[in-house]
């Protein structure tokens, strides 16, 4: 990411991160890789992929939505009119695994707070209308134009401009910016934007994830049944996580930092947080926990030690596209240990081997070197099986 005028990363994060909009001209010399719309379009099909088709309608100068859920079928994406229409997919990376290169351009944002990549193709005038978001997302601009609207927090006001879209109108827009390829903006927490687009365009959109307290009290109870729950009020449950104060050394790969968890502990104090351990394995769980219908299949311990011994001569072994692996080192409460968390699920095993999980989630794969590493010492062999048994890794047709 190419930073405007002065900033770089830690003054981005300082100055921007969780507090203001930005907007990077030529923020990225060349998006690759790259999704041209007919396979945007097959992505849509699919039964296992989320996807969404916004209409814009035009009534009597007031802009109306309608929204229609996937998976599409081909006659209805080849008859779409020729403007006023947008087609979005979440999770691109996830299906399309090189997809993820792309997150490479936030570098400095910690890979387990990275939730997706959302592409959306939109017609001249394809707009999924004026809202907010509760998660920080990069808007980068691939072929075409799109201009996007900007205003206060407190400009706004909901509308009936729909019934299954939470937008915001009227829209006193405060802040415009056309953006071409390359463009991108970053948008905080909340900041209500309207984008709409010029022409056929591709956008890309790297969007953060930010557990909600309810979230966090359900994974709590299914870790740690029968403890004493605190009584928190429905708005309470709506709160998300923040952390406006994120610094640059928290952004090692697959490392949930001890300043995340305290301030994991700080938002969420009315669900009478446990005790420092049962904390991060409950946070580290609920942000690695894949949605249920991207879960790769699990398998036994003993079917995964077969199966490692099998696979054992392969050139590479790579993490499955939907994976999320994440750890945490030390801290107040652990003892000292090192937990992994791989698809929701945890496990304690050596701090000395902090470095091997670091790399497997920076490189997302094991060469053929690597795999001989981890498969000679029994306790990173036991680890390899153990994260193997959680779906971690694409067998193929194994």
């Amino acid at each position: 990411m190419r930073f405007p005028a002065t900033l770089d990363p830690a003054r981005f994060l300082a100055g921007y991160w969780q507090k203001a909009p930005l907007f990077f001209p030529s923020g990225i010399d060349a998006l690759t890789p790259v999704l041209i719309p007919d396979e945007l379009a097959w992505l849509a099909t699919l039964p296992d992929v989320e996807s969404r088709l916004i209409y814009t309608h035009d009534d009597g100068g007031i802009c109306r939505y309608r929204v229609e859920h996937g998976p599409f079928d081909d006659t209805t994406l080849m008859q779409l009119p020729d403007s006023n229409w947008t087609l979005l997919v979440q999770d691109v990376e996830k299906h399309l695994p090189d997809f993820r290169a792309l997150f490479a351009q936030v570098p400095f944002i910690p890979d387990w707070r990275i939730d997706d990549l959302m592409v959306s193709f939109a017609a001249p005038g394809g707009s999924v209308g004026p809202h907010r978001d509760h998660y920080d997302v990069f808007l980068c601009q691939g072929e075409g134009k799109r201009e996007w609207r900007i205003t206060a927090a407190d400009k706004v006001e909901a509308s009936v401009a729909s019934a299954e879209l939470s937008l915001l109108q009227p829209f006193d827009a405060q802040q415009e910016y056309l953006a071409e390829d390359g463009d991108v903006l970053y948008l905080p927490p909340g900041v209500p934007h309207w984008g709409i687009a010029q022409d056929r365009c591709m956008t890309y959109s790297i969007g953060m994830r930010a557990p909600q307290l309810s979230e966090f009290t359900t994974t709590l109870d299914r870790l740690f049944p029968g403890r004493r729950r605190a009584a928190v009020s429905k708005q309470d449950l709506a709160t998300f996580y923040q952390d406006p104060d994120l610094s640059l050394d928290e952004a090692l790969s697959g490392l949930i930092s001890e300043r995340a968890l305290q301030r994991a502990q700080a938002c969420f104090r009315l669900a009478a947080c446990p005790e420092p351990d049962k904390l991060a394995i409950t946070f580290g769980s609920l942000v690695t926990d894949p949605k249920a219908w991207l879960a790769p299949d699990r398998m036994t311990i003993k079917a995964a030690r077969t199966a490692l011994a099998e696979i054992r001569q392969q050139n590479a072994l790579s993490l499955h596209g939907m994976a999320r692996v994440a750890y945490t080192v030390g801290g107040s409460g652990s003892g000292g240990a090192m937990r992994v968390f791989a698809n929701g699920f945890q496990r304690e095993t050596d701090p000395a081997l902090a470095g091997s999980v670091a790399e497997l989630c920076r490189q997302r794969k094991l060469h053929s070197g690597d795999f001989d590493h981890w498969y000679k010492e029994a306790r990173s062999r036991e680890l390899l099986e153990w994260l193997l048994s959680c779906g971690v890794f694409d067998l193929g047709d194994e």
